[in-house]
């Protein structure tokens, strides 16, 4: 009868360990079959603000996990570390990359992951377009759009203002003055036709003409007493030097019959 128990006792045990190795085996078997890297962002994908990094970092003897970026181009030193752990992750979260105040260009993204012994493997994510607007797509055979064409106001011409016409008094025994027609203008273009001007007077052209006439007159007699006055003095100062030299010539003769 004790036989049997402990028979019993070590299947019992037996069993125990055996679960617990299996519930180990498969608490690790995620970790085992996931592949270390960076699962997102894509190589080339255009990025902008916080970024979440996926992707796994596990490796036998694991100790810990980096995550660097760095500009193109540039050398393996110019890497900038911003996330890591020392957890090992399986298709999960690696950290958060802060770009949005980055400058815009081309950058690299590496995942490192180190072993106890200090030994790494390391995996790029290359061509990322950080903080760059994308170059908008043209899908082949989507119509384009015809902007509208807003409709600019004209306001319409104003009408000319028409000045009334002023009857002449009739003076007896003249004709009457007619008065000048105006001649309407056809329309054209939805205009307003504009009368034609009246031509002047003819009783006003006749009274500038006479007072050109007296003016010319006046004018004429004006010079005509001018140049009776010329000649009045120039006959004037004509007798007046020959006296003085009829006076002259005297004179010596008068001195040379005196003296001599």
């Amino acid at each position: 009868m004790s036989v049997k128990k402990c028979k019993g006792g070590a299947a019992r045990q037996l069993l125990l360990a055996a679960i617990g190795l299996l519930a180990g085996l498969f608490g690790w078997l995620p970790a085992l079959q996931a592949q270390p890297g960076i699962t997102s962002p894509a190589p080339g994908s255009a990025i902008a603000g916080d970024v979440p990094i996926f992707g796994s970092a596990t490796i036998d003897t694991f100790q810990k996990y980096e995550v660097h970026f760095k500009q193109d181009p540039s050398g393996d030193d110019a890497f900038i570390y911003f996330a890591g752990g020392t957890t090992p992750v399986a298709n999960g979260q690696l950290g958060i990359w802060q770009a949005g105040a980055l400058p815009p260009g081309t950058y690299t993204l590496r995942l490192r992951v180190v072993k106890a012994d200090g030994n790494y493997a390391e995996f790029f994510v290359p061509n990322l377009s950080v903080n760059l607007a994308p170059a908008p797509v043209v899908v082949a055979g989507t119509p384009t759009e015809t902007p509208t064409v807003t409709p600019t106001f004209t306001p319409a011409p104003q009408p000319t203002a028409v000045l009334g016409e002023v009857a002449q008094p009739q003076v007896e025994g003249d004709e009457p003055t007619p008065l000048p027609v105006a001649v309407e203008q056809p329309a054209v273009g939805g205009l307003l036709p504009t009368p034609t001007p009246a031509s002047p007077e003819p009783a006003v052209t006749a009274v500038s003409g006479g007072l050109t006439r007296e003016l010319g007159e006046a004018l004429a007699w004006e010079r005509l007493q001018d140049q009776f006055w010329n000649g009045v003095r120039l006959s004037a100062g004509t007798f007046l030097a020959a006296g003085l030299l009829i006076f002259g010539r005297r004179l010596l003769g008068w001195a040379w019959q005196r003296f001599r």
